[in-house]
């Protein structure tokens, strides 16, 4: 599985533990409507900030992947225009 396939999976994991927990934890405490209210906002604040810090790790890492792959093709394409010079293509 790749790196991308594998982070994308645990993002995805973690986002309905959270919604999981964070329903639950309401379901299961006696509030009343404005408390449960709250905590709801409250919960999806959160919820809203780590997605973004996973969001901002996954898009650094892609950044990464990519300077990483261009370099690659480049000494790539260097290789085999090497190899083309010395067939005399």
């Amino acid at each position: 599985m790749s790196k991308a396939k594998q982070t994308g999976t645990i993002l995805g994991s973690l986002i309905i533990g959270a919604l999981a927990g964070g329903i639950a934890a309401l379901l299961l405490t006696p509030h009343s409507g404005e408390e449960t209210r709250e905590k709801l906002k409250k919960e999806a604040d959160r919820l809203r900030e780590e997605l973004k810090d996973y969001s901002s790790d996954f898009s650094d890492k892609a950044k990464k992947v990519k300077k990483d792959l261009e370099k690659k093709l480049k000494k790539t394409e260097a290789e085999l225009l090497d190899i083309e010079e010395e067939l005399g293509v």
